[in-house]
């Protein structure tokens, strides 16, 4: 390591930030030194060479008690954007299908569909004896609603391009056909037809997503606008419902006596509690308080020596600096590569994580597939790890074209202590490599949410984690008027080949456009990609098997078992 970069090292050790985005995570803290690695399925447990902990877990029988660090924003499933309540949500809600611990497709309200032979056409056959909290059957009735809802422009989902994968979805949003003319319908109340725009092959596995909930159309009505914001707000249809909301502290899931599979769910409660400082919540853990928290590099070295058993895995999340492009100075190419290259993520890495995550070199995080290897192998490196000397051309570039002096920028972060962290670490190496003397803003997770979709904001340290398999999870909201396009970048060019994917049916030829499109993201820079980030945890000898975390499955506690 040179000795300026060592240098810029040690200035940081004691500062250093890391927070989330749609889908959207959050500022937790979860960053470690992995040991024992593993995939973060249902069995993991198991694979950690079979090791026990040496922390019993808290008292309570047939329940666990997990630490999910902040604040849910909200539980309507047709705005949320988090992944923190998407945890949440997977637990209370039942989608047609689910995921298996493989993520694989398993039937969830729908026990079967067929597909029609041109793939634009699914009918989906739905369970007969499924029932809403408030005792109204769940019917193919409650997905048409949910999924206008996410449609109408007055609810103002960020998601809402999600319902633009059935036929006349976007022509709906825009006020363009009616009702009548949408690619989805309720044949009969257990049978739904669905037709979409383009074949798209990952389509049943994007049904699992939280914003493809169903929705009870009796039950929004009587609770209006409230909806989703506490316990007693909304009504549930999944294996659990919630029966506590206690907002900044604690969230209570009971086992839902009439959900359809309810024999085979054998917790009967699952606490979750929002410890946002790490020590404390490790000291909860240690105390017989908490049965699985997030771990921080430090607390992994100390973990380690007392021999606890350490999972780690790769959660399909990638953290960058993302820019407003409405602000005067951020609108130049060049002062965004400026501030692209002179992080050094591999010091990021190593100095502030400290675990198994990646510099990353391209936007799509290497979870995700390509065409016949992970599709951030096939698309290379396109953006270096650091490269202070071509950050200084491009800033003295931007500096010139702009005909100021300096600029003058704020970085928005969460008030983890992660994230406060995390954020002092992007101050420093911009301030050491270019000499920018940034400000930095710390807010809770839900402030900074709304800073970035009202666009308040000029930089912000995001992370954007995968909703499903398919690149287009992370490229397609770099979209023109994207809900989830905090930046306002817009791109003819990006737009069109968007289209091309959308239409193409030829595997090699569409896979080759998605690397097109990467490419043309990393030259425009509306955002800088940081790091691939690795996640750390631990379980107390409670917990048996079934804990699945994973990349499009965070958190999953149905399949767990206990001691």
């Amino acid at each position: 390591m040179k000795a300026k970069k060592l240098i810029a090292v040690l200035l940081v050790l004691a500062m250093s930030v890391m927070m989330f985005t749609a889908c959207g995570s959050k500022d937790d803290g979860n960053k470690g030194n992995a040991e024992n690695g593993t995939s973060g399925n249902a069995d993991n447990e198991k694979e950690t060479e079979n090791k026990e902990s040496l922390y019993p877990g808290t008292s309570g029988e047939n329940e666990i008690t997990v630490n999910i660090s902040t604040e849910p924003p909200e539980m309507f499933t047709v705005t949320t954007t988090d992944s923190t309540s998407f945890s949440i949500i997977r637990h209370v809600m039942e989608n047609l299908v689910m995921l298996d611990p493989d993520n694989q497709p398993i039937p969830g309200v729908a026990k079967d569909w067929k597909v029609s032979d041109d793939q634009l056409t699914y009918n989906f056959y739905l369970r007969e004896d499924m029932k809403w909290t408030n005792g109204e059957p769940v019917t193919a009735h409650d997905f048409v609603f949910a999924w206008k809802c996410l449609l109408n422009q007055e609810f103002a989902s960020d998601y809402a391009y999600f319902g633009y994968i059935f036929k006349n979805g976007e022509k709906y949003y825009n006020g363009e056909v009616g009702e009548d003319e949408l690619g989805f319908k309720a044949v009969s109340d257990y049978e739904l037809e669905i037709t979409l725009e383009n074949p798209t092959t990952y389509f049943v596995s994007t049904l699992a997503f939280g914003v493809f909930a169903p929705l009870n159309e009796k039950a929004y009505n009587e609770i209006g606008t409230a909806y989703g914001t506490d316990a007693d707000k909304m009504v549930y249809n999944g294996a659990y419902k919630m029966t506590s909301w206690e907002h900044e502290n604690k969230v209570v899931l009971e086992k839902n006596p009439d959900y359809w599979n309810a024999d085979q769910i054998s917790l009967e409660k699952i606490n979750m509690v929002m410890i946002k400082d790490a020590n404390a919540a490790l000291n909860a853990y240690k105390a017989g308080e908490v049965d699985m928290v997030g771990l921080n590099g430090e607390q992994v070295e100390l973990m380690k020596s007392e021999g606890e058993p350490i999972y780690t895995y790769d959660d399909g999340a990638v953290s960058y600096l993302e820019f407003n492009l409405n602000d005067p100075f951020l609108q130049n190419k060049n002062l965004r590569k400026a501030l692209a290259y002179a992080v050094d993520k591999q010091a990021f890495v190593t100095a502030i994580l400290k675990n198994n995550s990646q510099p990353a070199t391209s936007f799509t995080a290497p979870a995700v597939d390509g065409l016949n290897d992970k599709f951030a192998k096939e698309v290379g490196e396109l953006v270096p790890a650091f490269d202070p000397e071509k950050a200084k051309e491009y800033y003295a570039t931007a500096l010139d074209e702009l005909g100021v002096d300096t600029v003058d920028l704020t970085l928005i972060a969460d008030d983890t202590d992660a994230a406060v962290e995390n954020a002092a670490f992007v101050q420093e190496q911009l301030r050491v490599n270019l000499g920018i003397d940034i400000k930095v803003e710390n807010m809770p997770f839900k402030s900074r949410l709304k800073r970035m979709s009202t666009k308040d904001f000029s930089m912000v340290f995001a992370l954007w984690g995968p909703d499903y398999n398919d690149p287009m999870t992370y490229l397609d909201m770099f979209e023109t008027g994207n809900g989830n396009n905090h930046t306002s970048f817009t791109s003819e060019d990006y737009d069109e080949l968007l289209g091309k994917i959308r239409a193409e049916l030829d595997p090699t030829t569409r896979m080759g456009y998605l690397v097109e499109l990467e490419k043309l993201l990393m030259d425009e820079l509306p955002i800088a990609p940081i790091y691939w980030r690795s996640r750390d945890y631990v379980t107390s000898g409670k917990i048996d098997s079934g804990v699945v975390r994973n990349a499009f499955q965070d958190m999953n506690f149905k399949d767990v078992k206990l001691k």
